[in-house]
């Protein structure tokens, strides 16, 4: 598996490159320092879906596209075994790490196969791709604007939000998807996003379950109390369990206790964290008194992990006493949108 996913520590070279226009952002590219857009005036709620009908795609794997912005926008999707195009079906969104891909982050994830078992429809968004940002004409620097992170489509400004809302709308008009059970998750730079999405989209997402990426939304406030679960290695070298400053171009990010803390806040948790498992080296604190109750924000330490998805031991050594997969969807199921 050729995973190229981030490594933010040799990218330094984005930092000059990724300010300067390319094919796939025809427009003026703003400072560094610019504040993202505001995007929260397309956080709607869609309307409640009891049942589907002139639905014709069956289970299998897809590559579909969708414009937006003046471009075209790529993603995957996977419908489990057992699709009934009548029937509202759970979904997850997926979000891959700086220069990745989503068959390789469909790989990393585990989440197809899950799907399989489990019966939910599995996405997984391509972040934009700028040839030249790295100097060199094969260098894939596909990325997600997360506002601290990361790379051409932070600093650039990419309206990677908008992008997502065409993706659902897509979605939904493809496959019977239950709009009260969509969540999200990614790694890395796509878990920065995921925190993005979580304060921009709290109407469309019902919870996010993030990986080795904080919480870096300059003004973060939520619609609705959104129930978070962060997986973080302790000894990250790529994005700091403790937080930092170490992204190229980027800007700092707190750490992945404070990331989870800014979000128990928001949903009211007044109560002490409780530990809800344990197993080796891996450790998952919850917050407790949420308003409502299941809106927790929860953390999964990996002592001594590094920048890796938990249960992948085949990238960057993940940790076999945690399957970050298979406990985001339990958290996922508990969860849906009010």
């Amino acid at each position: 598996m050729r995973l190229r996913l981030l490594v933010l520590a040799a990218s330094c070279l984005l930092m000059t490159a990724a300010c300067s226009s390319t094919p796939d952002d025809p427009t003026p590219t703003p400072d560094a320092g610019t504040q993202p857009p505001d995007t929260t005036t397309g956080d709607v709620a869609p309307a409640d879906r009891t049942a589907c009908s002139g639905l014709t795609v069956t289970a299998g794997t897809y590559d579909w596209t969708v414009e937006h912005g003046g471009r075209t926008r790529a993603y995957r999707v996977h419908v489990p075994r057992g699709y009934d195009a009548t029937k509202p079906t759970p979904v997850v969104l997926s979000f891959h790490g700086f220069g990745s891909d989503e068959q390789e982050h469909e790989l990393l994830s585990n989440f197809s196969r899950l799907g399989d078992t489990e019966g939910f429809i599995s996405v997984y968004p391509r972040g934009l791709n700028f040839p030249e940002a790295l100097g060199r004409g094969d260098a894939d620097s596909r990325s997600w604007n997360g506002v601290a992170c990361c790379g051409p489509a932070q600093v650039a400004n990419v309206d990677d939000v908008g992008f997502v809302d065409a993706l659902l709308a897509d979605l939904d008009a493809r496959v019977c998807t239950d709009p009260r059970r969509v969540f999200a998750s990614g790694f890395s730079n796509g878990g920065f996003f995921t925190y993005r999405l979580a304060c921009e989209r709290a109407q469309r997402f019902a919870a996010i379950a993030p990986v080795a990426g904080m919480e870096g939304s300059a003004a973060c406030a939520p619609s609705r109390p959104v129930p978070v679960l962060h997986f973080h290695g302790s000894a990250d070298p790529a994005i700091l369990y403790e937080g930092g400053n170490n992204i190229p171009a980027g800007r700092p990010y707190p750490s992945a206790a404070e990331s989870v803390r800014r979000f128990a806040a928001r949903n009211g948790c007044t109560g002490p964290e409780q530990q809800t498992f344990q197993k080796g080296d891996s450790t998952c604190v919850a917050a407790t008194g949420c308003s409502p109750e299941s809106a927790t924000a929860s953390l999964c330490t990996v002592t001594g992990g590094q920048h890796a998805w938990p249960g992948q031991p085949n990238f960057n050594g993940g940790t076999l006493d945690l399957d970050a997969t298979l406990e985001m969807w339990r958290f996922f199921q508990a969860r849906p949108r009010p």
